[in-house]
């Protein structure tokens, strides 16, 4: 690991990520068993869905304001106990749709101010020259925490969902063992004068993370280009699932192709480093653009092994993506607001991704699966054109992660924002990732 601070973050957060896993497939299956009632299982996830939603912008505010190393402290205590509370209440029959929605939504919260402070943190205990590295394998760590999580938590639930839920609370307990020992300063305040306070003020310190991400060209477009991979992926994997299960048929198989997508993203996580320190930006879009082009029409073939493979190779491409996100917003962004506008780029780049399974679903049905495959690859054969015929944009693109001021303030007078990357042309330095 790259040094001591970073491996105790990154065990902690393995464990408790793949705890986290185990228990968000024991909730609903909890709930299903206890009322027996797929809408109350709908109802927990949606209030979850809309609790990390509301909590994205005060949470990057909160992880800009307090130190960071206490606020994370405090999540996993108090995840902690929400965790045990459902374990308590499910192993003496107390459980319900009501305690299963509050528990679960403010778990969300927590988890969602918890993010952009982990963020923060690497950015003080990880060098410069090693983030790329911090970020890349706090990727294949999420990874691996997705693919195997959820068979961990089908096996525990044969014991009893009391278990799973006991495993998550000690997980974080041990997640607050370890990030207490991390050695961490918390980033200097910028000097200047001191920002009026009220409810005027308050909303414009929580928008600061969208504004500085919007007057950033480039960073806009890979965020929209994001976005728009985001929506395929989920609803390739509802495309390939369908179409490998015969419509249901042969559940199993849709089971293997899901498996093969979180393969693929452990994969092209262990490789994001390695790809990014090669190609510039804009050679990472405009290979992953063609790949997925002749990739997702595969999925829809209905042969098994074609359809594996082709989810395994387009998940394997996401973390590419994901990593070059991370490190432009780590390098760049001025440590003060790393927090709101970690959580404005996330907030940005999931804001279409729910449309993907339904849009899916409607193609399918109306169009079959083949024209459904057409229909959602073709803006990526937009971009891939717009990449090749312009030069202006290829530039623009490869100025991401340029090296700007450490931990400098990006605001300019009258909250202006200075540009983040130097005049002189695109970095040659490949992009680095906060976590």
């Amino acid at each position: 690991m790259i040094n001591r601070n970073f491996t105790l973050l990154w065990t902690s957060q393995a464990l408790s990520c793949t705890a986290g896993e185990m228990a968000a497939l024991a909730l609903p299956m909890a709930i299903l068993v206890t009322t027996h009632s797929p809408v109350d299982a709908g109802l927990v996830a949606t209030a979850i869905g809309i609790a990390e939603l509301i909590a994205k912008l005060p949470g990057g505010l909160i992880a800009d304001t307090v130190d960071r190393r206490r606020l994370m402290m405090f999540c996993d205590a108090a995840r902690a106990v929400l965790a045990l509370i459902l374990a308590l209440a499910l192993a003496t029959g107390r459980f319900g749709t009501a305690l299963a929605m509050v528990t679960g939504a403010l778990t969300a919260v927590l988890s969602t101010v918890f993010s952009p402070a982990e963020g923060g943190v690497i950015r003080q205990i990880v060098p410069r020259d090693r983030r790329r590295e911090a970020v890349t394998t706090n990727i294949v760590r999420t990874n691996v925490a997705i693919a195997a999580g959820p068979p961990l938590g089908g096996v525990l639930l044969g014991f009893g969902a009391p278990l799973v839920f006991l495993l998550d609370g000690l997980s974080y307990l041990l997640s607050f063992g370890l990030v207490s020992r991390i050695r961490y300063t918390s980033p200097p305040a910028p000097e200047g004068p001191a920002k009026p306070r009220g409810l005027r003020n308050t909303g414009g310190e929580l928008t600061r993370g969208i504004r500085w991400v919007v007057r950033r060209r480039p960073l806009l477009v890979l965020i929209g280009f994001v976005a728009y991979l985001n929506l395929l992926g989920r609803a390739v994997e509802l495309l390939a699932a369908v179409e490998a299960s015969e419509l249901g048929a042969r559940p199993v198989s849709a089971g293997i192709v899901l498996t093969a997508a979180g393969l693929g993203g452990i994969a092209g996580g262990f490789c994001a480093g390695w790809v990014l320190r090669r190609l510039r930006p804009s050679a990472v879009i405009g290979t992953v653009c063609g790949t997925w082009l002749f990739l997702i029409p595969l999925t829809a073939t209905g042969h098994q092994v074609v359809t594996v493979l082709a989810v395994f190779a387009l998940v394997f491409a996401l973390p590419l993506i994901g990593a070059l996100v991370s490190l432009s917003v780590m390098l760049d962004s001025p440590a003060h607001l790393q927090g709101r506008i970690s959580t404005a780029t996330t907030m940005l780049a999931v804001s279409i991704a729910w449309a993907g399974p339904g849009a899916t679903g409607f193609l399918i049905s109306g169009s079959g699966a083949e024209t459904a495959s057409l229909v959602l690859a073709a803006p990526l054969a937009v971009m891939l054109l717009l990449l090749l015929a312009s030069r202006r944009l290829r530039t623009d693109l490869d100025t991401l992660s340029a090296d700007g001021p450490e931990d400098g303030d990006g605001d300019g007078p009258d909250g202006a924002v200075e540009a983040a990357v130097p005049p002189g042309g695109p970095s040659r330095r490949g992009p680095l990732t906060p976590g």
